[in-house]
């Protein structure tokens, strides 16, 4: 049994699939399928069962996980250990993130990180907030960088910043071009929805709540980049983080784009919070991404209105 026949079968395991391994693991789903074939021969019995709906672990699958769990830990804690003998910044840094802090705002940190600190490794896991909160509870991530985290006492919250969650359109729609609209004005307009799942989209339900508006949802996604290729679309407006539409939008004097954010009151907002444990002292490679992460965090502003342009 290897490390890397492990790391491939728990990457299966927990992307529920062959095909869903692929970039996490930058492997050909052939090569992971060998990976797996070769562990379950070594073992001498089958760790998934292969149905025409997917995979799923059989009973052996699931034991080998718990244990799969535990040495990559024990090889992590090793790894640490080692690294805070060396007197320079290297080793791997496992970082938890929801997509659109992913996508929007975590590049600029790794790359001057990886301009001064070219032997630390980040590794990016992407899923829900609630999920990365799970992650980083069975040690699978480092750090957590998440919206609206729930509170728990056995880790520490900070919040790096708080953004707008605006209404937006697209070009095609009757808002664009308006600075503010009436709450009423929603009343029975077509949204692109996020899911209650995605916390950000929990929080927009609330608000729609408390606005006491009605919404048509025609569509519902967890994912913030489906969304906006939807309203980019036409297929109705929505509520996104500012910095999923920084890039399509009226911002820093460039021409009107593909998007218009458009005020409504009460305004909106969430807290993109750093969750780490209380009581776990980070590696020199993490000390230096959580600094980064801060310094980042206090400088970023987003795209600034379309009225302060």
């Amino acid at each position: 049994m290897e490390l890397r026949q492990l790391r491939c079968f728990m990457a299966v395991v927990e992307e529920g699939g062959f095909n869903r391994s692929t970039t996490r693991l930058h492997m050909t789903q052939p090569a992971i399928s060998y990976q797996i074939k070769l562990l379950e021969a070594n073992l001498g019995m089958p760790l998934f069962y292969r149905l025409s709906r997917g995979i799923s672990p059989t009973e052996a699958g699931r034991v080998l996980y718990q244990h799969a769990l535990k040495i990559e830990d024990s090889v992590h804690q090793a790894q640490q250990a080692l690294e805070r003998l060396s007197d320079g910044v290297a080793g791997e840094v496992r970082i938890g993130t929801v997509n659109s802090v992913g996508i929007y705002f975590l590049p600029a940190i790794l790359q001057s990180m990886r301009n001064k600190h070219p032997s630390a490794r980040p590794t990016v896991l992407y899923r829900n907030s609630y999920e990365i909160i799970e992650a980083l509870l069975s040690n699978r991530v480092d750090v957590a960088l998440v919206a609206n985290p729930q509170s728990d006492r056995r880790l520490k919250h900070e919040v790096i910043f708080e953004e707008t969650v605006s209404l937006v359109c697209g070009r095609s729609h009757p808002f664009f071009g308006r600075k503010t609209i009436r709450p009423e004005e929603l009343e029975g307009e077509a949204f692109a929805s996020l899911t209650p799942e995605n916390p950000t989209g929990q929080i927009v339900r609330d608000h729609l709540v408390k606005l006491g508006v009605s919404i048509e949802t025609v569509v519902s996604t967890d994912n913030v980049e489906t969304v906006r290729e939807m309203v980019e679309a036409g297929l109705g407006v929505a509520f996104l983080p500012d910095m999923v539409t920084s890039r399509g939008i009226a911002c820093e004097g460039q021409p009107l784009g593909t998007f218009d954010r458009i005020r409504i009151n009460p305004p909106l907002t969430r807290r993109i919070a750093l969750v780490t444990w209380k009581q776990v002292e980070p590696t020199p490679a993490v000390a230096v991404f959580l600094s980064e992460l801060r310094a980042h965090g206090a400088a970023w502003k987003g795209c600034v209105d379309k009225e302060d342009v």
